[in-house]
């Protein structure tokens, strides 16, 4: 009897270990990263982030959405062998963290408090959670700053780049924000420059991003990093309505560039057309354009700043309609305590008020109505330092637009602005822009054609013809002589002392990060040209010709370079001939 149940005792317990085996082997299977049935491979958990980070809806997502993809694109760089595969999970973990650093920053303006009788900013804001996001974010960027190997994701990495940079700043004060502002501008300039014709490798709220959203982001930036002026240059020459063909009932792709015109416009404290322009969303939906609700509450601010302005309570009842408007949309901005966006918009000095309006002046061709304010505010008034130089740039350009004669004095005043420490880097590019074309005899042409023509304008320069972004200046170093040999004995002490060389120098050097800005368009040839400031005197004997070295950029030498001292103001003028046999020309302001 006992021997018959052992048999089937031993098979129970041989199938019971059969079970726990199948059992631990399907478990192990599951483990990311493991050898299992079930394995998932690094590839598949990037491309899995990557349909969620693409996919998510824009009105509709929360914190805990990115905390999760951001942990998957984490699994998959930490198991990921192929470079490829590392670049990307780097890419998007930046991608990841910045939208998320933006939704926390943007969940807390809404709870901001407004105080009054202090200094910017006027509201409080806890801005710890995007701050620590933020740093979480550079982690990865320096990541991939440091071994970045996918050179055809370049463009996204700098558009990423641009893109967290514009967010911190506005967690920043002082020089460490203009630092991030112009280090974004940089980078989205970047993007255009390597990839004219840019179509991001990834979707954000499931759009491609484009040269159209690169130059709107552009623009978002520097209002963001109190430029408004050199925002409204950008978005007055582009108007963006590339697809009014096919779609002229249905603009939905202006939507945003109608937004971004509303907002610099309040930024710049016109606020009766920025409410004209923004008033067109009150009949958009979600559906045709996904962040309507944001300019509605940018529009409710709009409404809030004219009746303290004008003291109409009309505005006050269509900063209610507005307000239930955002309400019944049930998105982030219909709850019933929330701050308006009329405590982020600066208050505007009345001299900044002149100059921006001179400013939209100029771009619309009225270069005497233009010249005229910016004269009224060159040297009086109450305006911020930054706007009083621009408005002393701008009446000399209104001057070369309009084909008026340049005064000694207009000119000897922007040269000694040209090397003013508190200028930015783009009106320090438009003084060098604007000198150059006056060297060569050009400002005779200025006022042929429209405004609008191609190349015409500052703006349209940099951001659609040949243009160095960077210059370097590099002194030529002292070539290594022949080794010594040391005399012995008696020929040692008979033999004359030496006659030492001088040692022979490598000739200096500019070496320059140039971009065509076209696309299927690339630059032939680049001449230099050498002017000594504040002289206006060409240095040496003329021409350069600039040759272009794989990884290096384009590099100029010559003896007129050597003559450059240290410390000197120099004017560089690049002539350009692209593919299209074309010419163009740029000026750059140098100090060796």
């Amino acid at each position: 009897m006992n021997c018959a149940k052992r048999p089937l005792a031993f098979l129970k317990f041989s199938a019971f270990l059969i079970a726990i085996s199948a059992l631990s082997l399907s478990l192990s299977g599951c483990s990311a990263g493991k050898s299992g049935l079930l394995q998932i491979t690094p590839q598949q958990y990037f491309y899995s982030a990557k349909e969620k980070l693409e996919t998510i809806d824009e009105r509709a997502y929360e914190i805990k959405d990115l905390e999760e993809i951001i942990r998957v694109l984490e699994n998959a760089e930490k198991d990921a062998k192929s470079s490829e595969i590392i670049d990307k999970s780097r890419l998007y973990l930046v991608l990841a963290n910045t939208l998320k650093a933006r939704k926390e920053y943007m969940s807390n303006v809404l709870k901001g408090q407004y105080l009054a009788n202090r200094p910017e900013p006027f509201y409080v804001l806890d801005i710890k959670p995007a701050q620590e996001t933020l740093r979480i974010a550079k982690k990865w960027l320096r990541s991939c700053e440091a071994s970045f190997k996918s050179n055809s994701l370049k463009p996204d990495l700098f558009y990423v780049k641009g893109m967290y940079y514009t967010q911190k700043l506005l967690t920043q004060q002082g020089s460490e924000r203009r630092e991030s502002l112009w280090t974004a501008v940089e980078a989205f300039r970047q993007c255009l420059g390597r990839a004219p014709d840019y179509k991001s490798d990834f979707r954000i709220f499931g759009r491609i991003q484009t040269p159209r959203e690169v130059k709107l982001r552009l623009a978002e930036c520097l209002n963001f990093g109190g430029q408004p002026g050199e925002a409204w240059t950008i978005i007055s020459n582009y108007e963006f309505t590339p697809f009014a063909e096919t779609i002229a009932a249905e603009p939905r792709a202006d939507y945003p560039w109608f937004y971004m015109k509303g907002l610099t416009l309040a930024i710049m404290g016109n606020y009766d057309e920025a409410a004209k322009i923004l008033a067109e969303f009150k009949v958009i939906l979600p559906v045709d354009y996904p962040a309507v609700e944001e300019a509605l509450w940018v529009l409710e601010g709009v409404y809030d700043r004219l009746r303290e302005v004008t003291g109409e309570e009309r505005y006050t009842m269509e900063a209610r309609i507005v307000a239930s408007m955002l309400k019944k949309l049930k998105g982030p901005y219909s709850k019933e305590k929330y701050t308006t966006a009329a405590n982020t918009f600066p208050r505007q000095l009345p001299g900044d008020l002149t100059f921006f309006e001179a400013l939209r002046a100029f771009q619309l061709g009225d270069f005497a109505k233009a010249r005229e304010l910016a004269g009224s505010i060159r040297s009086r008034g109450i305006i911020s330092r930054g706007n009083r130089i621009g408005a002393r740039v701008l009446a000399l350009e209104a001057d070369l637009y309009g084909g008026s004669k340049i005064s000694d004095e207009s000119l000897e005043e922007v040269l000694g602005l040209a090397f003013d420490k508190e200028l930015t880097p783009l009106l320090k590019e438009k003084i060098g822009f604007l000198l150059a074309r006056y060297v060569l005899a050009q400002d005779k042409d200025f006022k042929n054609g429209k405004l609008e023509g191609e190349g015409q304008t500052f703006v349209r320069s940099y951001l659609g013809k040949p243009w160095a972004l960077h210059v370097k200046f590099e002194r030529g170093r002292a070539q290594a002589g022949p080794p010594k040999t040391k005399r012995r004995g008696v020929a040692a002490k008979n033999a004359p002392p030496p006659v030492e060389e001088p040692a022979k120098a490598d000739p200096s050097s500019l070496v320059c990060e140039m971009y065509a800005n076209r696309p299927d368009d690339w630059i032939v040839s680049v001449n230099l040209n050498l002017i000594e400031l504040p002289q206006l005197s060409l240095l040496g004997k003329g021409r350069i010709v600039g040759r272009e070295e794989e990884g290096k950029g384009w590099i100029f030498k010559g003896e007129d370079i050597d003559e450059m001292r240290r410390g000197g103001h120099y004017l560089a003028i690049f002539q350009f001939d692209n593919s299209e046999s074309e010419k163009s020309n740029q000026g750059v302001l140098l100090t060796p």
